[in-house]
Parts: C-alpha cells; sequence; structure tokens
C-alpha cells in the first residue's frame, strides 16, 4: 500500500514537472518577446503563394502565435529561398520563442541574402537584433571581435 501511494506521488511530480517544461517550451517568453513586429515590407517580389503566406506568417507573428508563423516563414522559404524577410521573421519568431540557436541561424541567413541584395538597412538591423539576442543571453559581441 505505501508503495503504491509513494509511486503515484513521484508519477504525479514528473507528470507535473513535464508538463511545466512542454507549456515552457511551446510559449513565447511571456511579455518580454524582445521583438514585438515582423518585417512586412518585402526586398524583391515573390509568387502570390508566397505572399498568401508570408502575409500569414506576419499576422501569426504580430498575434504572438509563433510557432505557427516558423510554419509559415518555412513555407515561404522553400519556395522563394532568396526571401530574405521570410528568413528575418522566422529567426524573430524563434528568438521570441527562446530558441537562440536556430534564430541566429536564420537572421545570418537573411543577412547574407540582404547583402546579396544590396539591401544595407536589412543588413542593419539585423545586426542590431542579433546584438540584442546576445544581450539577453548575458553575451557581449562586441568582445568576440
Amino acid at each position: 500500500m505505501e508503495l503504491a501511494i509513494w509511486l503515484a506521488v513521484v508519477l504525479a511530480i514528473l507528470g507535473f514537472g513535464m508538463g511545466s517544461m512542454v507549456w515552457a517550451y511551446r510559449r513565447p517568453l511571456g511579455n518580454s518577446a524582445l521583438f514585438p513586429a515582423p518585417v512586412s515590407d518585402l526586398s524583391v517580389p515573390i509568387g502570390d503563394d508566397a505572399r498568401t503566406r508570408f502575409e500569414a506568417g506576419c499576422a501569426d507573428f504580430a498575434q504572438g502565435h509563433y510557432l505557427d508563423a516558423i510554419d509559415e516563414f518555412g513555407a515561404v522559404m522553400a519556395a522563394e529561398p532568396g526571401c530574405a524577410e521570410a528568413f528575418h521573421n522566422g529567426g524573430l519568431a524563434y528568438a521570441n520563442m527562446g530558441t537562440d540557436g536556430p534564430a541566429v541561424q536564420a537572421l545570418l541567413k537573411a543577412s547574407e541574402l540582404y547583402d546579396q541584395q544590396g539591401t544595407k538597412a536589412g543588413i542593419d538591423l539585423v545586426k542590431q537584433q542579433l546584438e540584442q539576442i546576445a544581450s539577453r543571453r548575458g553575451l557581449n559581441p562586441r568582445a568576440a571581435a
């Protein structure tokens, strides 16, 4: 009888802990999202289907539905691999979720595409946002340079 009670308590604690971790992973960082709005102006023309997905991703992002936004921007990335803003917004959505590794990768890809397009404003914005991510994590990006 004592074993059953002990086992029930341990399973309840484990279940609560796992549930809390899943909930924390699937939600954004509360009200502390670094980036409140996506980049909505496109620097290159894209197809109608990709534009529709891009706009849906921007709407999801604005509502705080970052996983849905990432899915939409991912579809744009696949259809229009030269769309810097899809990578840019995907990176911002990952950052708002606290998933900084994929955020940095996507933002670096966006910066590369902005560079190929000659879009200095995009490069400057990505640089600033990468510095914000590094600051949040307590890193000093200028010390590594």
